[in-house]
């Protein structure tokens, strides 16, 4: 049986499970750090009443806040406020959880039969063929990544799509029922078969889309140029990224079995390259459900190929923003052919021109590179061929040397753009290629083509159409956000750990022909809300903590509530002991700690569902408890458990 953990008087109501592991991408390069700033207050513990609405207000919501974790037992615990105003009337909420990772929701129990049945087990990483992987100790591999979710309703039906961040990743399909109360229970859950796609690769954030199917990011971060030149074993294994290659070659049943003991597999590296590629990976992946449950998946290679944390769909159901979580990122506009249709369409890439001095705070105008059309079909056949080798990174680019000074030779362009490390490269493009180059290594041929891909941990997106903005959380801003050396450095700004997060203002953006692209495009970057770098005397309730504890750490995924003006924050952060879930009210800027996590744990991928039902909920998951940091904190007797946590904080009513 599973703790059960009940509700702290004044923070926390109903009971809750816990598990966890969301979508974190790779920290990026430490850059010069910023210089401390002044210590933050101490976060006294809210008070159970939220805060009362404007005589003149509309539409309000406000929460309770839980204040910063003081205690070992608040450290090892989710508490969530336990109280929200909802139009001057006052709501009992709580986190509500749904399933926990290494769950059965059809066995009385809970607890899961890997033998007859590992596909019914949340978070079970399962090989293409369906079977259950293991790990080199001969250990079950079962993720506690649980990153985005989305509930949906389809015929009636309720039904829970969650995303586990790991590799292979895995998408479960959870079906619920709702009670009269807005209680959701999980009755069965069921893995999606992802052998059509070729697997995920740490299934990320991501989006409902506006016709109600599940959209999420594959935060792929494994370059294809040295993977495709190895010829020894040895050398892909000095590709940075070689035990994630190794567990996707797994999950194509491909055998790394040492029987001489040499050290290296016995299987022949082409014939690992044959079978694996590191562009099956690196796209948005969308889910749709029938009334019974059944999925359909897809992999739009149309919309490119980035470190992918999320793709969400604007209101015209065409212009779609992909977020690109790594070093030297970029951010993504793809503006599809047919509304509702993801599989055809244009790409384009940001070109930043600051407008902020030269260290200063991060402030832009946003210009868009055209990279070109492509279909799902004709990438998926680059990767896929009918006949013929697969295409490499070969195929693509002829690379060059970097001479002295950081230049290149006539015909190539410096590029600072893999997204794994900050190394810079001569590329020249093949005569032919600019479809496969758009498409496979988007990143790249974006900067030859002029756009800017020096973000550094550019994490989630959402949409405000009360001010017609968009919101993006940059988790870390140092690194290629500041003076770098050699190719282009459209961004100079200050360093800044702790993050923050950044308005687009949204509207109509015309082409070089003078015809209209869409009316959602990004036109600028300029500063809503960001962390403080802090360092608290070791005599402090606070100390270790190097981000103010009254503030933000490294923003991650943010999602709006359209009309109540609340923006949802949270933290992935080991800049505070004990992420957090904020809430930002624009107008007022005001933030309230909604919810925290147990040690080493984050929270991935907040998403408002206004209604389903009777009732909205705020999403939300606990990923990887005791994982990150304070592992030792495990053994704890009032530790919560390693798995993860999939729930909502709620049920609130309606929120149309």
């Amino acid at each position: 049986m599973m703790p059960i953990f009940r509700t702290t008087v004044g923070l926390l109501t109903g009971s809750f499970l816990v598990l966890a592991f969301g979508c974190s991408g790779d920290d990026g390069a430490n850059g010069a750090s910023g210089g401390n700033g002044n210590n933050g207050k101490d976060g006294a513990n809210g008070n159970d009443a939220p805060q009362a609405p404007p005589a003149n207000a509309a539409r309000w919501l406000s929460f309770g806040d839980v204040g910063f974790p003081r205690t070992n037992l608040e450290k090892n615990q989710v508490r969530a406020s336990g109280k929200a105003n909802v139009d001057g009337k006052e709501v009992p909420i709580g986190y509500q959880p749904i399933l926990r990772s290494g769950q059965d929701p059809s066995r009385p129990d809970k607890k899961c039969d890997l033998v007859a049945s590992p596909s019914t087990c949340a978070g079970a990483q399962l090989a293409k063929d369906g079977t259950l992987l293991k790990d080199d100790g001969g250990e079950p591999m079962i993720s506690n990544q649980n990153d985005f979710s989305s509930l949906l309703d389809v015929g009636g039906n309720k039904f829970l799509v969650h995303s586990f961040e790991s590799y292979p990743a895995a998408l479960y399909v959870t079906k619920l029922t709702q009670a009269d109360t807005g209680a959701l229970s999980a009755t069965a859950t069921k893995a999606i078969d992802l052998s059509s796609i070729d697997g995920l690769y740490r299934s990320c954030a991501g989006s409902i889309t506006p016709w109600g199917t599940h959209l999420s990011g594959e935060e792929a971060q494994v370059d294809a140029r040295p993977v495709d030149a190895a010829a020894t074993w040895e050398a892909l294994g000095k590709t940075g990224r070689w035990g994630e290659i190794k567990l996707m070659g797994r999950y194509l049943g491909l055998d790394f079995t040492d029987a001489n003991g040499d050290g290296a597999p016995d299987a022949n590296v082409s014939a690992f390259q044959s079978a694996y590629s590191a562009y099956f990976h690196g796209y948005a992946v969308e889910v749709a459900l029938d009334a019974n449950g059944t999925p359909a998946v897809k992999k739009h290679y149309a919309m490119g190929r980035l470190g992918m944390e999320l793709a969400y769909v604007m209101p015209d159901k065409k212009t779609v923003f992909l977020t690109d979580d790594v070093t030297n990122g970029t951010l993504l506009m793809f503006v599809a052919d047919a509304a509702g249709d993801l599989g055809a369409g244009n790409l384009y890439a940001m070109r930043v021109y600051q407008t902020a001095p030269a260290g200063g705070t991060f402030q832009a105008d946003i210009e868009w590179v055209p990279l070109g059309h492509a279909t799902d079909a004709e990438i998926s056949a680059l990767i896929h061929p009918a006949g013929g080798p697969r295409i490499k990174f070969q195929d693509i680019f002829d690379a060059a040397d970097v001479q002295t000074g950081n230049t290149c030779a006539d015909g190539y362009t410096l590029v600072r753009a893999n997204g794994d490390n900050e190394n810079l490269e001569c590329l020249k493009l093949k005569p032919g290629k600019e479809l496969a180059a758009s498409r496979l290594e988007t990143r790249r041929y974006a900067v030859i083509k002029g756009a800017t891909a020096e973000l550094t941990k550019e994490e989630g997106l959402t949409y405000d159409p009360d001010t017609n903005r968009l919101y993006i959380g940059l988790s870390d801003i140092t690194a290629s956000m500041g003076t770098q050396s050699g190719g282009d450095n459209h961004i100079n700004v200050a360093a800044n750990r702790c993050g923050g997060v950044f308005a687009l203002d949204v509207g109509p953006w015309v082409d070089s022909n003078g015809a209209k692209v869409t009316d959602y495009a990004a036109l600028n970057w300029y500063p809503l809300i960001a962390g403080s770098e802090t360092a608290y005397p070791a005599s402090s309730a606070y100390a270790g903590n190097t981000c103010a504890v009254s503030g933000l750490a490294s923003p991650d995924n943010v999602t709006y509530l359209p009309g109540y003006k609340v923006l949802m924050i949270g933290e992935d952060t080991g800049r505070h002991q004990n992420d957090a879930l904020w809430a930002y009210h624009v107008p007022s800027g005001k933030l309230t700690r909604v919810l925290t996590t147990p040690y080493g744990s984050e929270v991935t991928s907040p998403y408002w569902v206004p209604k389903l039902g009777n009732h909205g909920y705020l999403i939300t998951s606990v990923q990887h408890p005791y994982g990150e940091s304070d592992s030792s904190h495990a053994k704890d007797t009032e530790a919560t458990g390693t798995a993860s946590w999939i729930g909502v904080v709620g049920p609130f009513p309606v929120l149309q």
